[in-house]
C-alpha cells in the first residue's frame, strides 16, 4: 500500500473475531492500529510484529509512518494460536494483547523453588517472567510469581511485607505490585508495596473471601531485586492500631528540608535573574509547540508569546488535527500573522510532531514548548536560550509553576524501576529550595519537555526524539540522557520562568474512556514506553548522578527518612 506521510491510511480488510498476527515490512518505522466499532485501536509493533485477539469484527486497519515518511508498506494478517500466560492480557476495548513481547518473554512459564526467609505458608508455585535464583528475581517485561498460602488469607485488610534490596544488600528503588490471581489487566492491581524504612516495603488491600493465591510483580520494570523475606498477614484491630501509631511516628520524623551539606554545589553560581541573558545579539530561535483544539489554552500561549520581549525569529505551530472551530480560526490568524502552521493529521505522538518541526526549523537555537504554556515572567526567552547556545551545555529546561503559584517543574529525578519525578514540585514559588536551586541554574538529570531548548545542531546530532520508543511520554528525559551520554550538562533555568497548565492538550485526569488519557490504551502505551525506557537506561535509572544519594529519590524533594 502507498502511505502518507502526515495521516493514517485505511486499508480495507475484514477479519471475522479470532486470534491473528500481523506482520508490517515498511523502509522506516510504522504503527498500525485495528478498526473497529469502537475505533481504531493501535497495536504493539515489535520487529514488526504484533499478536492481537478481537472479540468483534475487524473492518480494517489504519497505517501510517512513525517518524520519517515512507512510500509504501506491506500488511500480512494471517490467523495464529491463541496464547496462554500466567499473566493477564492488555484489554483495549473489543481488543486483546499479550502482556508483553512474545507472550511469555525470555523465561517461560515454570516451578521455582522459594526463597528460605520468606514466611511460612508462603510458595511461589509458578513463575513467568522472571528467573529464580535463591532469593534474587531476575525480572523481564511483566514478570509474574504465583505466590499461594497455605492456609489461605483473608477476609479482611491484608498487608504483605518485605526487603527488597539490590546485590550489594542497599535498598532497591522498586515499586512490587499485587495483583489478585484472576487479574483482568497488568494494571489492575490490588496494592502497591511502599518504601517504609530501611530496605522494608509494605502493602495493604483488601480481599472479599480467604484467598489461596495472588500474583507478585517483584518490580514493575525489568531488572534485578533481591526479595530475602516475604510477609503476608491479616490485620486485626490490634495490628491496625499499632501500624497506625508506627505511621504517625514515621511521619513527625520526616524533616521540613535537609539543610544544604557543606561544599555541596547544585547551582552553577548563575544568578536567575532575565538580565544575566542579554536581549541583544543572541542566537536566533525557533519555537516550536504541537496543537490540537484547546482554544482557550492556544489563545492565551498565542497572547502570552507575543508579548514576549524579545521573541523568537520563527514560529511553528504543528496541527494534529484540531477540529475546533475557534482553534481552527487562531491556527488561521497565527499563520496570516507570519507563523509558519504544519499539518499532520497522524495519531498523537509528541516526539513525531516536534521532529516534523524541527527538520524545517530555522533557528539556532529550538525551544520546544507546550501549547497549555502561559508566557508569564520578561526575558523569560533570551534567559533560555542563552544557556542553551552554551556549548558545554545540552538541554535547558524552563522553570514551570502551576496557576496558583507552587512549583510544577524545577529540574527530573530518576527514582528507580522507570520513575521520573519532579524536583520540589509543589514548593511555593518564593522559597528559594535546597542550594538556592530554585534561584540559580542547577545541573540536573533532565527537563520537562514542557518548555526546553537545545542547539538546532545538537538535536540533529543526537537524532531528534525517539518518536519510535516513545512517542507520548519518556521522549523529554530521553532526549536529556542522550546529551549527557553525549558529556553535555543539562540546566534548569529559574530565570527563565512559566505558567503550566498541566496536559490541557490530552487531558489533565486519569479517566476511564478507553481512548482517554488514563484509559486502558494510555496505561498500555505508558507501560510499553516504560519497559523500553528501562531497556535504554537501566544503568542510571536507579542512581540519579545530580539527585544526593543520602535523600530519598521518590521524594524528590531533597528530604530523607530520618
Amino acid at each position: 500500500m502507498e502511505l502518507s506521510a502526515r495521516a493514517p491510511v485505511r486499508v480495507a480488510l475484514p477479519l471475522s473475531p479470532g486470534c491473528y498476527r500481523l506482520t508490517a515490512a515498511a523502509p522506516v518505522a510504522v504503527r498500525v492500529a485495528v478498526v473497529t466499532a469502537a475505533g481504531p485501536v493501535p497495536l504493539r509493533l515489535e520487529a514488526g510484529e504484533a499478536l492481537f485477539t478481537s472479540a468483534e469484527p475487524v473492518t480494517g486497519f489504519d497505517v501510517w509512518p512513525t517518524d520519517r515518511p515512507a512510500a509504501a508498506a506491506t500488511l500480512m494478517v494471517a490467523r495464529a494460536a491463541p496464547w496462554s500466560t500466567l499473566a493477564p492480557d492488555w484489554p483495549l476495548g473489543p481488543l486483546r494483547q499479550p502482556p508483553r513481547a512474545g507472550a511469555e518473554g525470555a523465561w517461560p512459564r515454570h516451578r521455582p523453588s522459594t526463597p528460605a526467609g520468606w514466611m511460612r505458608g508462603i510458595r511461589i508455585a509458578e513463575a513467568e517472567g522472571v528467573r529464580v535464583t535463591g532469593d534474587r528475581f531476575d525480572v523481564g517485561e511483566t514478570g509474574l510469581l504465583r505466590l499461594t498460602f497455605d492456609p489461605p488469607i483473608g477476609p479482611g485488610t491484608v498487608e504483605m511485607s518485605g526487603e527488597f534490596t539490590d546485590d550489594a544488600g542497599k535498598v532497591a528503588w522498586v515499586e512490587p505490585l499485587v495483583l489478585a490471581d484472576d487479574a483482568v489487566s497488568p494494571r489492575a492491581r490490588l496494592g502497591t508495596l511502599r518504601r517504609v524504612r530501611g530496605a522494608l516495603y509494605r502493602a495493604r488491600f483488601s480481599l472479599a473471601s480467604p484467598t489461596a493465591a495472588l500474583l507478585l510483580r517483584p518490580r514493575e520494570t525489568s531488572g534485578s531485586v533481591v526479595v530475602r523475606r516475604l510477609d503476608v498477614v491479616r490485620l486485626g484491630p490490634m495490628r491496625r492500631a499499632v501500624r497506625l501509631a508506627d505511621a504517625v511516628r514515621a511521619k513527625a520524623a520526616w524533616p521540613a528540608a535537609v539543610p544544604r551539606q557543606p561544599g555541596r554545589a547544585l547551582a552553577t553560581g548563575r544568578p536567575a535573574s532575565p538580565q544575566s541573558a542579554p536581549v541583544t545579539a543572541g542566537p536566533s530561535v525557533t519555537l516550536i509547540t504541537a496543537t490540537r483544539d484547546a482554544p482557550g489554552h492556544l489563545e492565551r500561549f498565542l497572547e502570552t508569546l507575543a508579548a514576549s520581549r524579545p521573541g523568537p525569529q520563527e514560529t511553528i505551530l504543528v496541527d494534529n488535527g484540531t477540529t475546533d472551530a475557534r482553534a481552527r480560526t487562531l491556527l488561521e490568524e497565527a499563520e496570516r500573522a507570519g507563523h509558519k502552521v504544519l499539518s499532520d493529521a497522524r495519531p498523537f505522538n509528541f516526539a513525531a510532531l516536534n521532529n516534523l518541526a524541527a527538520r524545517t526549523a530555522q533557528g539556532d537555537v529550538l525551544v520546544f514548548a507546550n501549547n497549555d504554556i502561559e508566557f508569564s515572567r520578561p526575558g523569560w526567552l533570551a534567559a533560555l536560550a542563552a544557556v542553551a547556545a552554551r556549548p558545554e551545555v545540552g538541554v535547558a529546561g524552563a522553570r514551570l509553576l502551576y496557576p496558583d503559584g507552587r512549583v510544577q517543574h524545577a529540574g527530573l529525578v530518576l527514582a528507580g524501576e522507570a520513575r521520573v519525578r519532579h524536583a520540589e514540585r509543589f514548593l511555593p514559588a518564593r522559597c528559594a529550595g535546597f542550594g538556592g536551586r530554585q534561584r540559580a541554574e542547577t545541573s540536573v538529570v533532565g527537563v520537562t519537555g514542557a518548555l526546553m531548548a537545545i542547539r538546532r545542531s545538537l538535536f540533529e546530532r543526537l537524532g531528534g526524539f525517539n518518536a519510535d520508543r516513545f512517542g507520548v511520554l519518556f521522549n523529554d528525559v530521553d532526549l536529556c540522557l542522550k546529551a549527557h551520554a553525549a558529556g553535555f550538562t543539562n540546566l534548569l533555568v529559574p530565570a527563565a520562568e512559566a505558567v503550566h497548565h498541566e496536559s490541557a492538550t490530552i487531558g489533565q485526569r486519569l479517566t476511564g474512556g478507553l481512548f482517554e488519557r488514563g484509559g486502558e490504551i494510555w496505561q498500555y502505551e505508558r507501560a510499553v514506553e516504560g519497559h523500553r525506557f528501562r531497556q535504554d537506561w537501566a544503568g542510571l535509572l536507579d542512581g540519579d548522578p545530580f539527585y544526593p544519594a543520602e535523600f530519598d529519590p521518590l521524594d524528590a524533594g531533597f528530604r530523607r527518612r530520618v
